[in-house]
């Protein structure tokens, strides 16, 4: 046998060790691709929902941030106020406020006038405020009825008052706050009441006759008692008749 045919084997033999080599090598790498790519599967598998990737997670913390903050429910009317325009002089007010129910406590003390206390009730809708005002004025209940708008932190309307079932006074009101501290309020002192009387009974009246009976009885025993002698004069004396003397003259 020739060389030339002892060679030629041995070239093949080689070629197909490398080639199989070669095809090991690329399926490995294959392989290595693969198991990263399932890695990378595996680890978005494991991490928690909505945070997959980094942008996503920026969104949720954004969204958890909207959710956290407090919705504005509308303007804040917990102040002690001051309303005018009302009585002579200021009337002051105190409310508290839940959502958008109002209630609180009103004042008046005039100078050298007399004072009283009201309950106040109402709502807010937006720049919209209701009130309605009760009080006791000289026993008399007053209802006030109040409807403004407020802008720029006063309180601006119309206000309506009636009693015992009549209109007695209506006009415009102005209300600004004076006073953040609601727990400063105190009420007015109000004077009681008078009460009325009655006026105690004559008990002399009663007596009078009485002691005048008696006087009268007294007047005629006395008389019945005592004699006028002087009526028997002519009796009295030697000789005379002594049939008409009352006993003990004789």
């Amino acid at each position: 046998m020739s060389i030339r045919y002892m060679i030629l084997p041995l070239l093949l033999a080689l070629l197909t060790a490398g080639l199989s080599l070669g095809q090991t090598a690329d399926n490995a790498s294959i392989v290595d691709d693969n198991s990263s790519i399932e890695a990378a599967m595996d680890m978005n598998a494991t991490l928690p929902a909505n945070e997959s990737t980094p942008v996503n997670g920026t969104e949720n913390a954004t969204a958890v941030a909207v959710n956290l903050t407090p919705a504005v429910s509308g303007p804040n009317l917990n102040y002690i106020w001051q309303f005018s325009g009302i009585e002579a002089g200021p009337i002051t007010m105190v409310l508290e406020q839940n959502g958008s129910d109002l209630f609180g406590r009103a004042k008046y003390e005039p100078e050298g006038g007399k004072a009283w206390n009201a309950d106040v009730i109402g709502s807010v809708a937006g720049e919209k405020v209701d009130l309605t005002m009760s009080a006791l004025k000289d026993n008399v209940p007053i209802i006030t009825r109040l409807s403004g708008i407020l802008a720029n932190e006063d309180i601006n309307g119309n206000f309506t008052q009636a009693s015992e079932g009549k209109i007695i006074n209506n006009g415009t009101f102005n209300a600004m706050w004076i006073n953040p501290d609601t727990s400063s309020y105190t009420p007015a002192t109000v004077e009681a009441p008078a009460v009325a009387t009655s006026a105690p009974a004559e008990v002399t009246s009663a007596a009078q006759p009485a002691a005048a009976e008696v006087n009268n009885t007294s007047k005629e025993n006395k008389d019945n008692y005592f004699t006028d002698v002087h009526e028997y004069k002519d009796k009295i004396g030697p000789g005379g008749d002594l049939s008409g003397i009352p006993p003990g003259m004789g």
